[in-house]
């Protein structure tokens, strides 16, 4: 979902945004959506998204499959590659996060922050790769990722602010938890210069990241692979210099 606009700016156009707030819940791998669970993935009542989702046809961003669901259509590639073509960073780090999935047998991964959550724009998989897939265009929620928090710390206090209505919104219910991990993340970074997930967002991945210093967009970077492979320190030991190394290298050229 987009960021709360304040009711007071006139130039905010709210159809506008809800529109891109129905394509951006799309996640890679899916086949369709139907106009209920767009409903409950935005927060817009069914009525607006079924005007939402017929207009986006009409403009070629969404096509309507034999079951009455809703995909993205080519329009949208257009868009997605034109943003990616503009991200020199994302050409820069390829090689060196496939050197680094490579050293470690982990998988890495480049992102950036779209509302409450993080897409990924560059990955490298590791063959031992479980639980979570990973492809350019993928997302998962900032709040419980290494990678979602590494960007956090990467805010402004303002954009953070905004961010924590984001999140307050998509659920009152486990935004004191979210909020008590995102502080969490601020005061780790403030010491040891690194954000972790622990099994956090899910049980079986831990994962290490760290944000790119001025990037733009702001991007950070992260390692992550099965719980059972490497223990908590020596994550911290082993893993993390390494993904400092890449991410100060990247922030440099």
């Amino acid at each position: 979902m987009t960021e709360p606009a304040d009711s007071s700016d006139r130039l905010f156009v709210t159809a506008l945004a809800r529109g891109l707030d129905v394509l951006a819940v799309f996640s890679a791998g899916e086949r369709s959506l139907g106009n209920a669970e767009l409903a409950r993935r935005t927060g817009l009542p069914k009525a607006t998204v079924s005007r939402l989702t017929y207009t986006l046809c009409k403009l070629g961003y969404l096509y309507q499959d034999a079951s009455g669901k809703y995909a993205p259509a080519p329009a949208v590639l257009t868009l997605g590659f034109a943003a990616l073509a503009g991200l020199d960073l994302r050409e820069r780090a390829r090689e060196p996060m496939r050197s680094l999935a490579a050293q470690t047998g982990l998988s890495v991964t480049l992102g950036v922050r779209q509302g409450a959550r993080v897409v990924y724009v560059e990955t490298c998989r590791a063959p031992t790769r479980v639980g979570i897939r990973l492809e350019v265009g993928s997302s998962v929620p900032l709040a419980t990722t290494a990678i979602g928090r590494a960007l956090y710390v990467a805010l402004s206090l303002t954009e953070r602010s905004e961010l924590a209505g984001l999140l307050a919104q998509e659920s009152p219910v486990m935004w004191p938890v979210w909020q008590q991990g995102l502080d969490q993340a601020l005061s780790d970074f403030a010491t040891l210069r690194y954000c972790a997930s622990f099994g956090e967002f899910e049980p079986d991945i831990f994962a290490v990241a760290v944000p790119i210093a001025g990037s733009q967009p702001a991007m950070a970077i992260n390692c992550s692979g099965p719980a059972y492979r490497l223990r908590a320190e020596q994550w911290q030991a082993e893993i993390v210099p390494c993904l400092q190394a890449l991410a100060a290298s990247l922030a440099a050229c």
